[in-house]
């Protein structure tokens, strides 16, 4: 951990103190692209694509075209003049006031970035446990700004300017800087600033292509395509095997004998994308498993698939799912998976199955399971008619509904019998006709009392499909809408749902719905009449102005609206899902989580320790020292919490499974604990404090760092 924060800190610390770095070292006209430049076995890369053409895809998005409507501009534009003077200090004290100049000023010169902005994790050095690592930024045609820049801080370093050693080679400026045994090395690409963790890494990165490198392998060109292509705004890439490679030899030979059954010695490669797909965004998930003959790969259980069960789904519908599964080849698959992970296992499955199936009065496997084809669809929405009593199905696809119509029966008087025998509920079928169609109809009450069940489940077939209710009502709702000459063209046939289908993958064997578009409607059609009723910005002092009152009605906003669609596949070669939104939803989920984590933290910290001021120089080590210390304190208050009284030592928040290990702080001591008594109303009560005893090794010393409970 110590070697990546050095990495980045170093990285830092050379872009902010090369002074002459050249406007343009023109080599090629192609853009600057790290997976190109970088060996086949990397471990990973992360990377931005195309920076620069960031704000004109998000200004194709819908959701920015809703912000920048002129209607929405009463609205917006304060918001966003209150958060510009919060930002700067303006009227008072701002949140980045403490933030220094310099770092400010690199976030301003930032914003030039126009190509790739990539970092690499190339491989571990022979015989340690340090990573080796390389990072570019492309600033296109804005590095001469960033030139301009990083001259006048070389000045302002001063004396620690000296520290980096610069020199001229071949016609190109060299950095190097030697940190804590790991030298960083720099220079520049045609527009590019480019970082190594050594000399001799760098030079080959330098060079213009390479054969053999992660760019031109057919794992990471197969991952990079799935997971987005030329519309990739982010992209993350792991080198499964090579990763492996390393962790493997750690891992307990029954983990490494259940990652095999697994399969995880197919994975080639895994990635995540961040794409613009249209007037929304696409965020993917790939495993590239080529050819695989084992594990969860091979299971195989979604061939490629075009939706089927769409023709019983209503327009009304707000949840659709349908996939391509294959339930009749489910189970021997499953315990081939089994019996490579423990072959025990398996023989217990089949004794579970011989008792349910002789409960039941069915063979699970071979009658009911055998019956079933490639096809499983599930929807939710409300009656078109008006009602508000949801409509739910779950549709089967079975091979022969003639014959599997019997079984199913016995199946479900079986299932009412074992539950009846259970004691608590009394569960009974009955049959109804209607317009010529049978309706099996499966009733429940409580055994204690006269209490029915709040549903009927109800099975039917249509075509060759199973078809499962809530009540006998919404089964004949799809009797009637799905008669001749009565539907509407349902579900399939609104716009929005036809947009996203027209992304589905090629090999895609499952696809989710979730009207999205219904579902904002609803919340801004409520939440905004309520909050410019509640919500009153003259009576309520904030310090951003949220006038409830400028927002325009929702049918002025509608039109900016989008579903979510999700996209599953699974073949030998590999799965992946892909999820269509109007906005990154992994982007979307790790904020919301990060500003929950932040929040929590900061009142947990608000609420039992009291801040304390450490003077001592602005080194990063000291940073890390004092974050992990008040990490460690997190752990004493809940040990307290818990257990009524402080822990003696850090030893015994390890032995109470709060911990893994003692950790050790960045001069490679252990930190500890310190406790001191102190009079509270007249009582005695005993404080503890997180300790590292700072650079020297030595405890008590000024440079000792900190974090107290009390």
């Amino acid at each position: 951990m110590r070697a990546w924060t050095r990495f980045l800190f170093v990285a830092a610390v050379l872009a902010a103190a090369v002074s002459l770095l050249p406007a343009g070292h023109a080599e090629e006209g192609q853009p600057f692209a790290l997976e190109a430049r970088i060996p086949a076995s990397s471990l990973g890369m992360i990377s931005l694509e195309s920076v620069g053409t960031w704000g004109a895809r998000w200004e194709k998005t819908a959701i920015a075209k809703m912000i920048a409507d002129p209607d929405m501009q009463g609205f917006v534009d304060p918001i966003a003049e209150d958060i510009e003077k919060l930002m700067s200090g303006e009227g008072g004290r701002g949140p980045l006031e403490d933030v220094p100049p310099v770092v400010m000023d690199l976030l301003e010169q930032l914003k030039g970035l126009e190509g790739q902005v990539g970092f690499a994790v190339l491989g571990m050095q022979e015989g340690q446990r340090v990573p080796t690592m390389a990072a570019s930024l492309d600033f296109g045609p804005h590095v001469n700004d960033f030139t301009t820049f990083l001259k006048r801080v070389k000045a302002e370093l001063g004396e620690d300017g000296d520290a980096i050693v610069t020199t001229e080679k071949d016609g190109r400026t060299w950095w190097q800087i030697d940190a804590d045994e790991m030298l960083v090395s720099a220079t520049t690409v045609d527009t590019t600033f480019v970082l190594a963790t050594d000399p001799a890494t760098l030079q080959q990165i330098i060079g213009a292509g390479r054969e053999g490198s992660l760019a031109a392998t057919s794992d990471f060109q197969a991952v990079r395509k799935k997971a987005g292509g030329d519309d990739l705004g982010a992209f993350v890439y792991a080198n499964v095997p090579a990763i492996m490679e390393i962790v493997g030899e750690e891992m307990p030979r029954d983990a490494r004998k259940i990652a095999k059954a697994l399969g995880l010695d197919t994975v080639k490669a895994a990635a995540y994308g961040m794409a613009f797909k249209g007037d929304g965004f696409m965020d993917s998930f790939v495993i590239h498993t080529p050819g695989a003959d084992h594990g969860l790969a091979a299971m195989d259980l979604l061939p490629p698939m075009r939706p089927q069960a769409l023709q019983y789904v209503p327009s009304t519908a707000f949840y659709y799912e349908e996939s391509a599964v294959a339930l009749g080849e489910l189970m021997p698959r499953v315990r081939k998976l089994v019996g490579d992970v423990e072959p025990d296992a398996v023989e217990e499955m089949n004794e579970a199955l011989s008792d349910i199936s002789q409960t039941i009065g069915v063979d699970i496997e071979n009658e009911l399971m055998a019956g079933m084809g490639n096809g499983v669809a599930v929807y939710a929405g409300l009656p078109e008619t008006g009602g508000i009593y949801p409509e739910l199905a779950v549709m089967m696809k079975v091979k022969d509904p003639a014959a599997f119509e019997p079984i199913f029966d016995r199946f479900a008087n079986g299932l009412a019998g074992w539950l009846t025998e259970e004691g608590d509920v009394i569960a009974s079928t009955r049959e109804i006709q209607y317009r010529g169609q049978t309706l099996h109809l499966f009733e429940m009450q409580e055994a204690r009392g006269d209490d029915v069940v709040p549903f009927t489940p109800t099975w039917a077939f249509r075509g060759n499909w199973l078809t499962l209710t809530l009540v006998p009502y919404s089964m004949k709702e799809i009797i009637l809408r799905t008669s001749e000459g009565t539907a509407d063209g349902g579900l399939a046939g609104e716009e929005d749902f036809q947009a996203l289908m027209a992304q589905m993958p090629a090999d895609a064997g499952a696809i989710g719905y979730l009207d999205f578009q219904a579902i904002m409607n609803l919340l801004y059609d409520t939440g905004v009449p309520l909050l410019q009723t509640v919500a009153k910005p003259n009576v309520m002092q904030l310090p951003i102005r949220l006038d409830w009152a400028q927002l325009p009605p929702a049918r002025s906003m509608r039109k900016y609206f989008r579903s979510i669609a999700g996209f599953t596949s699974w073949t030998k070669d590999g799965m992946s899902v892909s999820i269509h939104a109007p906005v990154p939803v992994v982007a979307l989920v790790g904020a919301v989580a990060g500003a929950a984590f932040f929040t929590l933290g900061r009142s947990m910290d608000m609420e039992m320790s009291e801040p304390m001021v450490v003077v001592r120089p602005d080194r990063v080590d000291f940073d890390v020292a004092q974050v992990q210390a008040e990490e460690i304190l997190r752990y004493v208050r809940l040990y307290r919490l818990e257990k009524s009284t402080l822990p003696k030592s850090i030893e015994a928040l390890v032995e109470a499974n709060y911990m893994r290990a003692v950790p050790k702080d960045p001069w490679g001591n252990p930190y500890y604990l310190m406790f001191k008594m102190r009079m509270v109303d007249g009582k005695s009560r005993q404080d503890a404090a997180v300790a590292s005893a700072g650079p020297d090794g030595k405890p008590g010393t000024p440079d000792d760092v900190t974090a107290t409970v009390k």
